[in-house]
C-alpha cells in the first residue's frame, strides 16, 4: 500500500488485541473494568448496535473478569445470529433490545433502569458508556500514544507526520489527541468521522478531549479549530456501507492481507486514501493508520 499510495504507511494492529475478536475497546475496558471491580460490581451493562464491536469486547471483558454482562442492542432481534451478535450469545450475554430512533440518547435512561432493577435483585451494576467513551476509558488511548512512541523509538523510526483513526463515539480519537500532544507533539491526528450522531459533533469531541487531557495530567486544552476532523467519508450513514469504504476494504485485503470492516475501518481507510488523493496528506509522508478492529462484521448477515 505504501507503493500504491506514494506514502510511507504503517498500521497499528489494535484489531489483534487478543480479547474476543480483538479491537480498540480493549484499551478502554482495561480502565473501565478495573473501576467496576474497584466499586464491587457484579455485572456490566453496555449498549450498541446489533453488530457492535464495543458490546462484544465488553461482554468478553466481563466474562474474563468473572462478571455478568447485559447488552442493550439497537433494534429488534435478528432472525439468524451472525457476526458479533453470535459471539455475544456464545459468551452468555443477557441481551435486551431497544428499537428507538433516538437510541444513543434513549439508551442512557434504559441502562440506568436496568441497573436499578439489578440492584433490587441484589446485584451491583456498572454502566459502561456506549463505545467505552468517557474520559476514564479514553485514558486507554493516551496509554496507546505512549506505547506507540516507545515502539517507534525502539525501532529507530521517526514519529509519523500523520496519524489516521476513526471518530465514532470519540474516545479513541480524544485519547490519541491528548496523548500525542505529550508524546508526539508534531504528529497531526486526523479523525475520520463515521457517524452523524451527537458524539461526533465538534463541541462534544472538544469536551471529551479536554476532559481526557485533564484526567491524564496533560496541561493543554483544545478548541474546535484545533481538531482535524474529516466529515466527508460517512457515506449513507452510520453502519451503512459506502462505495468508497467497500473499495478500501478490497484494496487493503488484496495488497496486504489485512481485513477492515464496513462500519469503521473501511471508511477510515477510504478517508486516508481520499486525503492522500486530495493532497491533504502529501506524498512521501509518514502515515500511521490505527486499525481499531471489527472485521467480524464482514460475516454478519
Amino acid at each position: 500500500m505504501s507503493h500504491e499510495l506514494g506514502i510511507e504507511l504503517s498500521v497499528k494492529r489494535d484489531d489483534l488485541s487478543g480479547l474476543a475478536a480483538g479491537g480498540n475497546k480493549v484499551r478502554k475496558l482495561e480502565y473501565l473494568v478495573a473501576d467496576a471491580i474497584k466499586q464491587g460490581a457484579t455485572v456490566l451493562i453496555t449498549a450498541g448496535a446489533i453488530q457492535s464491536n464495543h458490546v462484544l469486547q465488553t461482554v468478553a471483558a466481563a466474562r474474563k473478569s468473572g462478571l455478568r454482562a447485559v447488552a442493550v442492542l439497537h433494534g429488534k432481534a435478528p432472525e439468524k445470529p451472525s457476526g458479533n451478535f453470535l459471539f455475544n450469545t456464545l459468551l452468555g450475554a443477557e441481551i435486551h433490545y431497544l428499537d428507538s430512533d433516538r437510541f444513543v440518547e434513549d439508551v442512557i435512561g434504559y441502562m440506568a433502569r436496568c441497573g436499578d432493577d439489578l440492584t433490587k435483585q441484589g446485584e451491583k451494576a456498572y454502566i459502561v458508556p456506549v463505545g467505552g467513551s468517557n474520559a476514564l476509558g479514553a485514558l486507554g488511548y493516551v496509554e496507546c500514544a505512549r506505547e506507540l512512541a516507545e515502539q517507534y523509538r525502539g525501532a529507530g523510526q521517526q514519529p509519523p507526520e500523520f496519524l489516521v483513526t476513526a471518530t465514532g463515539s470519540v474516545g479513541t480519537y480524544a485519547g490519541l489527541v491528548a496523548g500525542c500532544a505529550y508524546y508526539w507533539p508534531e504528529t497531526k491526528i486526523a479523525g475520520i468521522v463515521v457517524t452523524t450522531n451527537y458524539f461526533a459533533q465538534r463541541e462534544n469531541v472538544v469536551t471529551l478531549t479536554n476532559e481526557t487531557a485533564k484526567l491524564a495530567g496533560i496541561p493543554r486544552t483544545w478548541t474546535a479549530d484545533d481538531l482535524n476532523l474529516k466529515y466527508d467519508y460517512v457515506g449513507p450513514g452510520y453502519g451503512i456501507r459506502s462505495d468508497a469504504g467497500n473499495k478500501a476494504i478490497d484494496r487493503l485485503a488484496r495488497a496486504e492481507g489485512i481485513f477492515l470492516d464496513p462500519t469503521y475501518t473501511g471508511k477510515v481507510f477510504a478517508g486516508l486514501i481520499g486525503e492522500v488523493e486530495k493532497g491533504a496528506i502529501p506524498k512521501n509522508s509518514r502515515v500511521l493508520f490505527v486499525h481499531t478492529g471489527g472485521s467480524t462484521a464482514l460475516l454478519a448477515t
